[in-house]
């Protein structure tokens, strides 16, 4: 594939004790599944050391993007109604008609109707462009300045067909680019600085190779700026725990103004990064199921109850066409085959089993049993 790049051979290990994932690339299945809840987590997984594994965090930092957007929102620098040309106003002038309107949220919500950006025809498309700046040395050398040349691009793009839904990497590149203008900080710095540090979420960063401006990845990372960013199983259930107790009704590093909207949010509906979904009848948020990108180089999707009850998630490196499966599928798998082991009402044994604080194992075993069967 054009794209194709092995994500964590640039890496340092920030995650003291983490294992570098080469070895997980070759191996298309494999991939760590999580069960968390308010007070701990159990993993289980195939062909990787568990918990301790980096993976790229692929789309599901979505969420984390409109985490730290809200934030912005919350101190001021930018307003959910904020309109591109506000924050851009350079970008007004060449602007189509249909994207005069479109707000920050919108972005967020993937309502503004920009291209897709989830398959490499889409990205060589753009690519195009770039042999006609090198002459001018107009190619930027920073992600920032990336972001906005894209950024420039984009609002250039007829609108997709259609209005509503429609899943856009684009559409939080762009995003993005608003933050960094709102605040004078690359994404990363306030990635670091609104999200690891509050919310304790250790990781570490690929370096971009900024010794050929055309790179497709040098873009490819500016355009998916979070592609770049790893953690373990273990960090990530630290995320989703987080998520939990904010719903629960603890005060939590969370924006307020997050929280509050996943708390309402409807099955079908979109906001932030997580989708509105029933799952065996229980109202739960969802990332973007089935909308993960073939850009991506790994994949990861999650399941957290509403009432802040309990969270599951996958994180895997089986990619677009490989021969493993896609991470929202095996979720799915994982879900239903929990749910068809799990009685009604406990029985006495199960209950003292429980009070012993012997629960954690129980579900170990049972999860890694699941996933071995899932992968094999």
């Amino acid at each position: 594939m054009l794209l194709a790049a092995a994500f964590l051979s640039g890496c340092g290990n920030d995650d003291t004790g983490t294992r570098p994932a080469s070895s997980g690339l070759q191996q298309s299945a494999d991939a760590v599944t999580g069960h968390v809840t308010p007070a701990g987590s159990d993993f289980g997984g195939a062909g990787l050391a568990g918990a301790r594994m980096l993976f790229p965090v692929g789309a599901d930092a979505k969420a984390m993007t409109a985490m730290i957007a809200a934030r912005l929102v919350e101190r001021g620098a930018l307003r959910w109604n904020t309109r591109i040309a506000e924050a851009l106003p350079e970008l007004r002038r060449m602007m189509l008609p249909a994207y005069r309107n479109v707000t920050l949220e919108d972005l967020l919500a993937h309502r503004a109707g920009l291209p897709a950006f989830t398959t490499e025809d889409e990205f060589r498309r753009f690519l195009a462009v770039l042999p006609e700046a090198v002459p001018a040395g107009a190619l930027p050398t920073t992600d920032a300045g990336r972001r906005l040349f894209f950024a420039r691009w984009l609002v250039r793009q007829p609108p997709a067909a259609g209005t509503g839904f429609l899943y856009s990497n684009a559409g939080y590149a762009l995003a993005a680019t608003m933050m960094e203008r709102a605040t004078g900080l690359s994404y990363r710095a306030m990635f670091e600085q609104e999200l690891t540090r509050p919310l304790g979420i250790a990781g570490t960063w690929r370096e971009a190779d900024a010794r050929d401006r055309a790179s497709p990845q040098a873009w490819l990372d500016a355009i998916m700026p979070a592609n770049r960013y790893a953690t373990t199983a273990s960090t990530y259930a630290s995320w989703l725990r987080w998520h939990l107790r904010a719903l629960q009704g603890d005060e939590t590093p969370l924006p307020f103004g997050y929280v509050e909207r996943l708390r309402g949010l409807s099955p079908g509906s979109y906001a932030l990064g997580w989708t509105g979904a029933l799952v065996q009848g229980r109202p739960v948020l969802r990332h973007a199921r089935g909308a993960e990108a073939s850009l991506a180089e790994a994949q990861s999707d999650a399941i957290i109850d509403t009432d802040g009850g309990s969270a599951n998630f996958v994180l895997s490196f089986a990619g677009q066409g490989s021969d493993g499966p896609r991470a929202s599928a095996l979720l799915d798998r994982l879900m239903a085959g929990l749910a068809s082991d799990t009685p009604t009402a406990r029985p006495l044994f199960a209950q003292l089993r429980c009070r012993l604080s012997r629960c954690s194992f129980v579900m170990r075993l049972h999860i890694d049993r699941l996933m071995r069967a899932l992968l094999h």
